[in-house]
């Protein structure tokens, strides 16, 4: 055959492969039968999962019908790499499911595997369908696929979602979440931004807000602290629902400049009593808080003007395990404070597990009050322990007031005790 015949077919042999190779991941799914397309590819490090609903990278974890970002625990996150189900119709994706971990799941359909595909056309190829699919998408689990891939190069899109106005307000607050977990120094100053497009504005649109109080989230959750100066800078300067909600996540952080700028805000007399109120909850309700932190809230109780500061430092004293709960005790049964006070001191030490219920007791007999003893009365009745059972069975039973007993018969009804059945039977047939 003469060689002029060959080169058609040399170039047919070398150009097919070439144009196979050259078919994008989005080609591949749209060519699809009708039904379920499953590819995976490499996870980026932290990845995990339980191979069913659950994933999880750094502080966030993400399953079926919940979300955490913080401190989580699981026995069962195993590293793997990252498998999507699409389901496609027509030659378009109409939702997907991801995993990580464990192995494909049983299907009854028809199923078209793409394989093992490259972890950054992945990731941009399921950037690429927010738009399309963020209004039926549920929750914030779209953006998955995208972020936990292999890809170093993710910031540049989130941050394309995150300012771009045409999208849902769910799917830029996911945007903003994901660049608190995987952004750095650089990303700081456009979260910035974003954390300060709140006004208090009562026609603000509540999706605008959110925005902003994802914004403060990710600057808190950002790795090395990099993002506190930014905190402190909006909890000290930005419209007062910002600063409301940067003091919170200052109090997360738990960074050394953070608490210190949470003490110069629950001393500010000029602040509005809500942000220093969040403070307080902030600084008492952060991760492992110090013994030192609730010493100081203790020390500013009676530097406090006004009730609901007061009474945001003893709902943070129920948090203190170490000398919170005798302090509780001791300001319900300190005369010179307000009945209101004294209520929800009482209150918050019976919330506290650490509280002995002979303490509530205690309270109980030692006031004169009624309306501090009907309060201890509900408050033993909130505990699931036996002793405040047969405290109240007791009230009930023999108190000298016997308003004092209804009340304990009231709460004790609301139990399903054989005791309690017994004794309001025996009322009865008196």
């Amino acid at each position: 055959m003469p060689h002029s015949h060959w080169l058609p077919i040399v170039l047919a042999l070398v150009t097919a492969p070439h144009l196979a190779a050259q078919s994008t991941l989005a080609d591949r799914v749209a060519k699809a039968p009708d039904g379920e397309v499953r590819m995976e590819f490499a996870s980026r490090p932290g990845v995990c999962g339980n191979g069913r609903d659950m994933v999880a990278f750094g502080r966030a974890m993400f399953a079926r019908n919940f979300e955490s970002n913080g401190t989580w625990q699981s026995d069962n996150c195993r590293t793997g790499p990252v498998r999507v189900t699409l389901r496609v119709a027509s030659g378009r994706v109409t939702q997907y499911e991801t995993r990580v971990g464990g192995a494909w799941p049983a299907s009854g359909g028809r199923v078209t595997d793409l394989g093992v595909v490259a972890p950054g056309e992945a990731s941009a190829y399921f950037f690429s369908l927010v738009p399309r699919l963020e209004s039926s998408s549920g929750k914030d689990r779209l953006l998955l696929p995208a972020v936990l891939a292999n890809e170093p190069n993710v910031v540049a899109p989130l941050l394309a979602l995150a300012r771009d106005r045409a999208r849902t307000a769910r799917t830029r607050r996911s945007a903003i979440v994901w660049l608190g977990h995987t952004g750095d120094a650089r990303t700081v100053p456009a979260l910035a931004v974003l954390a300060r497009e709140s006004a208090d504005d009562p026609d603000d649109a509540r999706g605008k807000k959110s925005i902003a109080e994802a914004a403060l989230g990710a600057l808190g959750t950002l790795r090395d602290g990099v993002g506190v100066d930014a905190l402190i800078d909006i909890a000290r300067t930005g419209a007062p629902s910002t600063r409301h909600s940067a003091v919170f996540w200052l109090g997360q952080s738990g960074d050394p400049r953070a608490i210190r700028t949470l003490h110069s805000v629950i001393e500010n007399v000029n602040e509005e009593s809500r942000v220093r109120e969040h403070a307080i909850f902030s600084l008492s309700h952060g991760e492992d808080v110090a013994d030192t932190e609730f010493a100081y809230l203790r020390s500013m109780y009676q530097r406090l003007e006004g009730e609901k500061l007061k009474e945001a430092v003893l709902f943070g004293m129920s948090e203190d395990r170490a000398a919170g709960g005798q302090w509780l005790l001791e300001r319900a049964r300190d005369t010179r404070e307000s009945m209101r006070l004294r209520k929800s001191a009482l209150f918050w030490a019976g919330q506290r597990e650490a509280t002995p219920t002979a303490d509530l007791a205690g309270v109980y007999r030692a006031v004169n009050d009624a309306a501090l003893r009907e309060h201890a009365i509900f408050v033993l009745s909130q505990r699931e322990d036996e002793e405040a059972l047969n405290v109240l069975i007791g009230i009930a039973k023999s108190d000298s007031d016997t308003r004092m007993r209804g009340k304990a018969l009231f709460w004790l009804a609301q139990k399903d005790d054989p005791r309690v059945k017994k004794l309001i039977g025996d009322l009865v047939l008196r």
